[in-house]
């Protein structure tokens, strides 16, 4: 299989790098493979951090409820 069309999508953004990590150690424990994006690691000096949690589209489902479960993202109301 060709990992470039792999298609990710974003299932939860968090305001630092570290928040991310920690919360993806849910999908670890679940085996969904994830992606961190982080404006952190760019290392373009002084701007807006944050980093998103990105999964295959066939996993978000799964990978959403498993954060919105544990409490590490809200709800949707």
């Amino acid at each position: 299989m060709n990992h470039d069309d792999e298609k990710l999508t974003a299932i939860a953004n968090f305001r630092t790098r570290l928040e991310a990590e920690t919360a993806s150690g849910l999908l670890v424990a679940e085996g969904i493979p994830f992606l961190i994006q982080s404006r952190e690691a760019a290392g373009l000096g002084p701007g807006p951090a944050g980093a998103s949690i990105l999964v295959r589209e066939e996993h978000a489902g799964q990978a959403t409820e498993i954060l919105r479960d544990a409490g590490a993202i809200e709800d949707d109301a």
